[in-house]
């Protein structure tokens, strides 16, 4: 199975927790994962193979000279991000097929079916983005797309490196497209280049099973949301740890932040992760606990009440970041 992710030096031990996960539910596959990059070292290599470790796993550094994708360098999202628009430039002629995966995933399942997928044809396999269905009709006038089309998240992809290969689709069509019609929104950079000309041609595979985000469900799609362990590894293959849902950087609580720890217990990033974590927490609870006295000291009655209404909406959501740094801190390394 041919793998790609694209990351620099801070996301090295998040990258080595979905390695680490993708690894325990392949054991009989031949895992070969192309790390993209353009400031990583030689040891930083080194130490990612002992904590990986190698067997059945091989990680190969594929240097980007930085600036590359600099057309797509938008806002504060990494160059790094835009690395998979090279997929075709890099791979295509050497494999047939290659899936990219987001550093903020969790493998809970086989993923083998999902990379033996037939294109039908299509250019990419993919799932259904995280959109409202106002956002996904914005997203249909901005592109000009019929009000019906679907659009795809770029955090887990199957790309069909021959079809894109015959049809010229390598990086300077991007860019090219990019810079002359700059008119064309772009706010995802290249999820959304890759949606404006194949949202269309991407075969769908099922969300719920391949890019499960637990944040997304537990807030829009309350009646798919799984928030037991078991759950989670009985219905999906693939959780990916969507904008503020990011188990290290956050204190909601969820059975999908839990499992995520169990892994980085594995590696020996995780006592510094666990630290930080937890004085993270500390610090959004103390922020949190003085924006509620800010709303009660306004005025009494009704601000009282309405402050009382956000601080259960907050506890339910959260939970208290003590509470979870306990549980956090009773993670036993396997």
């Amino acid at each position: 199975m041919n793998i790609m992710i694209s990351i620099n030096r801070k996301y090295i031990p998040y990258a080595c927790v979905m390695l680490m996960s993708l690894k325990a539910h392949h054991r009989n596959t031949a895992l070969s994962v192309y790390i993209l990059h353009h400031e990583l070292t030689e040891d930083d290599f080194l130490r990612m193979d002992e904590v990986i470790g190698p067997e059945g796993i091989a990680l190969i550094p594929v240097y980007i000279p930085e600036g590359t994708t600099k057309d797509f360098c938008i806002g504060s999202w990494p160059e790094e991000n835009a690395y998979r628009l090279l997929a075709a430039d890099l791979f295509a002629g050497s494999m047939d097929r290659i899936l990219h995966l987001d550093a903020d995933i969790l493998i809970t399942g086989d993923i083998q079916e999902f990379y033996d997928t037939s294109f039908d044809g299509n250019y990419l396999a993919a799932c259904d983005d995280f959109l409202t269905e106002e956002q996904r009709r914005n997203k249909c006038r901005q592109f000009g797309k019929d009000e019906n089309a679907r659009f795809f998240n770029a955090g887990v992809m199957l790309f069909n490196l021959d079809r894109l290969a015959e049809d010229g689709f390598c990086y300077s069509v991007y860019a090219d497209i990019r810079k002359r019609y700059p008119a064309i929104r772009i706010e995802y950079p290249d999820q959304d280049m890759l949606n404006l000309l194949f949202n269309d041609k991407t075969r769908y595979l099922e969300r719920d099973r391949y890019n499960y985000a637990p944040y997304f469900y537990q807030t829009s799609v309350a009646d798919r949301y799984y928030n037991t362990r078991e759950e989670l590894e009985s219905h999906c293959s693939i959780l990916h740890m969507i904008c503020g849902s990011k188990p290290w950087e956050n204190m909601i609580r969820m059975a999908a932040n839990e499992l995520w720890w169990e892994y980085a217990a594995r590696t020996p990033y995780y006592d510094g992760m666990k630290a930080y974590h937890v004085r993270a927490l500390l610090d959004k609870e103390r922020q949190l606990n003085d924006m509620i006295r800010d709303k009660v000291g306004r005025s009494a009655g009704a601000r009282a009440e309405e402050a009382s209404e956000v601080s259960a909406m907050l506890e339910k959501i959260y939970g208290s970041a003590q509470d979870f740094a306990d549980r956090i801190k009773k993670i036993k390394k396997f």
